[in-house]
């Protein structure tokens, strides 16, 4: 795959969003102690959760992590828009103990937190795209192109030293069911990419868990500060973590994950 790709016509689709139904893999199905919902970014697939879905269905959750669409095995389609996807993950569930988003998916849950139809106790983003700056969009479409499709393993476990085997070979199972014109699609679909304002219509507790930025987070600094308020929305940083936080520091998001947890009920 080229680097240099042609840059995508930006058309946007317009009227009405119709939902597709995702392939979502379930741990603990008869989980009785709560329901939680993940999303993956842009070029993975719910399976990447391995370690955090297996942790919260330790704890007896059930946990459910759906491919969006044109990822893994859900339909692919033409309107790639945020809230279109947001729609989409509507229809797997209305209520959610917790909601934990990661990259484009946090963006995605960004949008489901506005949804009157959806319940959600309490939403951990890893390392958001809440916004993406014009002058980003071209760098961060070319980054993205070149992380999907056929993958070289040790390329990859060299450039994420800190990611275990297992998120190596779930990374490039991932990356192999992701077309680079869905990439395409998704920044296309979404040029006025910024979802700050969208956190005045959140109705539950978030946490913004960024990545550390000498390391390549996407959750800018100074977003984090302008959305966090101290006690409905607040915002850490994990010194080190690039921006797959879930990967590089897993104990972090596991706390994380259980301080909100532990917080809702």
């Amino acid at each position: 795959m080229s680097g240099a790709a042609a840059a995508p016509e930006p058309t946007v689709p317009t009227g009405a969003s119709w939902p597709v139904r995702l392939s979502t893999h379930l741990w603990n199905p008869g989980g009785a102690d709560g329901q939680v919902l993940l999303l993956h970014g842009l070029g993975s697939d719910g399976a990447t959760w391995w370690r955090v879905a297996s942790h919260l269905a330790d704890r007896g959750y059930l946990v459910a992590a759906p491919d969006l669409r044109s990822h893994g095995g859900s339909p692919a389609a033409v309107d790639h828009r945020l809230a279109t996807l947001a729609h989409d993950v509507a229809g797997v569930g209305r209520a959610w103990d917790l909601v934990v988003g990661h990259s484009l998916g946090g963006a995605v849950a960004a949008e489901l937190l506005t949804r009157s139809d959806v319940e959600v106790g309490a939403a951990l983003l890893i390392d958001p795209v809440l916004v993406l700056a014009e002058a980003d969009r071209e760098r961060v479409r070319l980054a993205q192109r070149a992380d999907v499709g056929d993958l070289d393993r040790t390329a990859v476990a060299a450039a994420h030293p800190r990611w275990a085997s297992a998120d190596v070979d779930r990374k490039i199972l991932a990356a192999a069911r992701c077309a680079p014109a869905t990439v395409d699609a998704v920044i296309a679909h979404n040029p006025a990419w910024d979802l700050t304002a969208r956190a005045a219509s959140w109705r539950t507790r978030v946490h913004l868990l960024a990545a550390d930025p000498a390391a390549g987070a996407l959750l800018a600094p100074e977003t984090a500060a302008r959305l966090t308020d101290g006690v409905q929305v607040t915002g850490t940083s994990v010194a080190g973590a690039g921006h797959s936080v879930h990967r590089d520091d897993p104990a972090a998001v596991l706390a994380a994950i259980d301080e909100l947890l532990e917080g809702s009920t």
